[in-house]
């Protein structure tokens, strides 16, 4: 059972319609006597009770359609009780600092009542779509972009843990907008062609494609995309690769290196003198103490 949040309300306000004519029919409104989206609401900075008083149409024509205050609906989410500059805190420290859930929680637990659990439904469920929304005001851009030389795009999938589905986001690198983003099961091509079909869907054109070396992802991208669009690698990986034979090589050639010269020059080699056996030099606060040291020839 959920515990009960006892919440001391600092401030009580009832919001109108702020319409002044219905936008349907251009017809009068009339303020109904009741008080709709009644809610105590948790921001940073105090606790408030809200509510509307809703205004109807009086056209029969408009079914007594309804209609509700903007301001209200500024506060906080529809059937959420914190909030935007909660949910904005909440995103920003997510984001901006890489802050775990467990991090914020402990911050915003000093100045409001909210679980660590909630602060994870609250950046998945209410953040997330709401930046999603905010990046939709882009898409003029992104469509200026896909007509003028064509969309170049990043695939990348973050690494799953304990075989769960893998996360994999497409960003498009001119805009740096995020155009997919979500949790991958398998990554046959098949898997890849259902997640790339949106964007031929809306009419992009992809000039490039920048991805790992994933086996279903190649002939995903050139059956999705067409023959005609570039498809590279990613270059650290790439050179990654490049590099293991090259330092096995480099290392093999210096352990016969080392053999050869000492077996040529190895009695030749001066050995060390040491303070005692396997310390060289000892320095520091705490060095090892000088001997006596014999009187030079004068």
């Amino acid at each position: 059972m959920r515990t009960k949040r006892e919440l001391e309300v600092e401030r009580r306000q009832i919001y109108r319609c702020e319409l002044t004519s219905c936008p349907c029919c251009n017809g009068p409104l009339k303020a109904l006597n009741q008080v709709n989206g009644r809610k105590t609401v948790q921001k940073l900075g105090e606790v408030l009770w809200i509510g509307y008083r809703p205004y109807r149409c009086e056209n029969p024509l408009c079914q007594g359609e309804r209609f509700g205050s903007s301001e209200w609906n500024q506060i906080a989410p529809k059937d959420c009780t914190y909030g935007y500059d909660v949910i904005g805190q909440i995103g920003w420290e997510r984001q901006t600092y890489h802050r775990t859930f467990g991090e914020i929680h402990k911050d915003l637990s000093t100045r409001i009542q909210i679980s660590e659990k909630q602060v994870s439904y609250l950046y998945h469920e209410r953040y997330l779509p709401l930046l999603a929304c905010h990046e939709r005001i882009k898409w003029p851009e992104l469509r200026e972009i896909s007509e003028s030389c064509g969309l170049i795009l990043t695939m990348d999938g973050l690494a799953p843990e304990g075989g769960e589905a893998q996360l994999w986001l497409i960003r498009e690198l001119r805009s740096n907008l995020t155009l997919r983003s979500g949790y991958l099961s398998r990554q046959d091509q098949a898997t890849f062609e259902h997640f790339l079909a949106p964007i031929v869907e809306h009419g992009l054109k992809v000039s490039y494609v920048l991805s790992d070396k994933q086996r279903g992802l190649l002939p995903a991208v050139e059956s999705t995309f067409g023959p005609e669009t570039n498809h590279v690698f990613c270059q650290p990986h790439y050179l990654n690769n490049l590099s293991e034979p090259l330092s096995a090589a480099d290392e093999s050639m210096k352990v016969t290196l080392r053999k050869a010269v000492r077996s040529e020059v190895g009695e030749m080699i001066r050995q060390e003198e040491v303070e005692s056996p396997g310390v060289l030099t000892v320095t520091g606060l705490i060095p090892t103490a000088m001997g006596e040291q014999p009187d030079e020839e004068t």
